[in-house]
């Protein structure tokens, strides 16, 4: 008559305590990649600010040169990623055009776009050139 009443199903202390144990082993080991994650993360928010304002830099001398304005080089200039200098904790870039003449009518347009970070050499940066042509007037 016992056996008709007591229920056998269920879990155990012992394998609730395995479950909670083996949980909690997962939850420690995706904790654990958190900062990898955010460091991933902020090198590519700045990869793509730099991307940005490199791009930007690169089309704003090309636009000058086919203006007929060459630019002086070099020219240094700090940016700040918000576009202002007011902002507390803003990211700053240093910026640096180069502008060479390699032959008539041709202009090379050198852009280095740095700024502090964990990268080997203290800074990390990105560089992209720009090869610039004008037609002769008819």
């Amino acid at each position: 008559m016992w056996r008709i009443i007591s229920n056998t199903k269920g879990f155990t202390l012992i394998e609730a305590m395995i479950a909670v144990f083996l949980t909690m082993i997962a939850v420690v080991s995706v904790l654990t990649m958190q900062p990898t994650s955010w460091k991933a993360a902020s090198k590519a928010d700045y990869m793509g600010r730099a991307a940005g304002i490199m791009q930007s830099e690169l089309e704003l001398r090309e636009n000058q040169i086919m203006m007929g304005t060459i630019p002086a080089s070099p020219i240094n200039q700090t940016i700040q990623a918000g576009g202002s200098g007011t902002n507390a904790g803003d990211a700053s870039f240093n910026v640096i055009t180069t502008t060479t003449n390699p032959g008539a009518n041709r202009w090379l347009v050198n852009v280095r776009v740095a700024w502090p970070g964990n990268c080997p050499g203290g800074s990390c940066r990105i560089t992209s050139s720009m090869l610039v042509t004008r037609q002769s007037g008819f």
